[in-house]
């Protein structure tokens, strides 16, 4: 668990637009893990990577989304330009729902 703990991180740091993408997260992973199985991802069919991901034989996309999350409460300077954001609508709409700010 800890090699694709690091290999999130260090994704993170390298390419900063991967921090709001869980999609291109996930394909940067697949894509290095394959390289790790000496696969060339761009002569790979895609049933024999659909086959890989049945068997276990990638990280699943739940677990990399999962682990992400987590390097980025840990790691606050991880956190990607929508975090914020996405953190204040949030809040934004609990406090309409809670009735504060509507007080006369």
């Amino acid at each position: 668990m800890q090699t694709i703990i690091n290999r999130i991180e260090q994704l993170l740091l390298e390419k900063p637009f991967l921090r709001d993408n869980d999609k291109s997260l996930c394909t940067h992973i697949w894509y290095r893990e394959l390289q790790g199985k000496s696969i060339d991802p761009h002569n790979y069919p895609t049933t024999d990577f659909l086959r890989l991901f049945a068997e276990g034989k990638v990280t699943t996309d739940a677990t990399i989304k999962r682990l992400r999350a987590r390097i980025q409460d840990d790691r606050p300077e991880l956190r990607g330009v929508k975090y914020l954001d996405r953190i204040t609508r949030q809040q934004d709409k609990v406090k309409k729902d809670l009735g504060y700010g509507n007080r006369q």
